[in-house]
């Protein structure tokens, strides 16, 4: 699919470790809720919430790649409808999660290719460097997302200078995300930073998102995802 304003997509939502699920009201705001897979309290919320009474998907977030054991996706696939893979580096890291997602379906009893995976892309230097392309590397990729905050801390650099420019590894990476993104026929989502915490920043985030190609944004908390509600952005 391309990517533009006209099939703008509906945000995701990070939940800290510790973090309670929020109402349905706000589940029916959000494509996915994104929820950390070593944190049992999150799993448990998940598990007694039940898939089948809300339309937002259900992922948790896994990796980086190398860290990945068949195991212990056997037990996640099980409860979820799908993962976000951490500091993915190119199509190799999908591809093998691929594979051991195949294996983990066929221990838990569900459906081949029933579990969902997206990707936080150009978070690292191996992947905005990286002259692969994502296309066709896996028919259960459906998105990439691009973390300028992380990318900094990667690089040692800064998200925003001093003098409040953006620093060419962050554009870089930015570009990197969309295209990959666009080329593959996926969305792409760009991270809200932490210190969006203001209805006018939000939404002049949002707006600079959409305009450089990205599908939606991921709010990394509740309170940023009700400052895109204020923005009527959602």
């Amino acid at each position: 699919m391309s990517v533009n304003r006209a099939q703008t997509m509906k945000p995701l939502l990070y939940l800290a470790a510790g973090d309670q699920l929020p109402g349905e009201k706000v589940l029916q705001g959000v494509q996915a809720i994104v929820v950390d897979a070593t944190t049992l309290q999150s799993l448990q919320s998940l598990r007694r919430f039940g898939r089948e009474k809300s339309a937002c998907l259900f992922l948790a977030r896994i990796g980086p790649a190398e860290t990945i054991h068949e195991e212990d996706l056997s037990a996640l696939v099980a409860e979820m409808d799908g993962v976000v893979l951490a500091a993915c580096r190119g199509p190799t890291d999908v591809q093998r999660l691929d594979v051991m997602l195949k294996v983990a379906e066929a221990v838990a009893g569900i459906s081949q290719g029933r579990t969902a995976l997206l990707a936080e892309y150009a978070t690292i230097a191996e992947s905005v460097l990286s002259p692969h392309s994502m296309a066709g590397v896996s028919p259960r990729l459906s998105a990439l997302i691009f973390d300028a905050s992380a990318l900094a801390e990667a690089c040692g650099c800064r998200r925003v200078t001093a003098a409040g420019d953006v620093p060419a590894v962050i554009r870089a990476g930015r570009a990197a995300a969309v295209l990959r993104a666009s080329e593959a026929g996926i969305a792409a989502y760009e991270m809200l930073p932490a210190d969006a915490l203001d209805e006018a920043a939000v939404r002049r985030l949002w707006t600079n998102s959409l305009d450089n190609g990205f599908s939606a944004v991921a709010a990394r908390s509740l309170e940023q995802l009700g400052l895109l509600a204020d923005a009527d952005e959602i």
